[in-house]
C-alpha cells in the first residue's frame, strides 16, 4: 500500500519488486515517464520564451 507521501518511485519499485506486479509497474512506468517528459517540456518551452525576450 502506498501512503501519501510515498514518492511515485518508492512505489513503482515496490509493485515491480516486492508484490510482483510486473505489469501493473510497466504501465506505471510508461505513465510516469510520458508524465515528467510532458513537464520538461514545457518547462523548456517557458524558459525558451523567456530566453527570447
Amino acid at each position: 500500500r502506498a501512503s501519501t507521501t510515498e514518492v511515485a518511485s518508492i512505489t513503482l519499485k515496490r509493485q515491480a519488486f516486492e508484490s510482483w506486479r510486473t505489469g501493473y509497474s510497466s504501465a506505471f512506468a510508461i505513465i510516469l515517464f510520458v508524465a515528467v517528459f510532458g513537464l520538461a517540456n514545457i518547462y523548456v518551452k517557458a524558459l525558451n520564451k523567456v530566453k527570447q525576450r
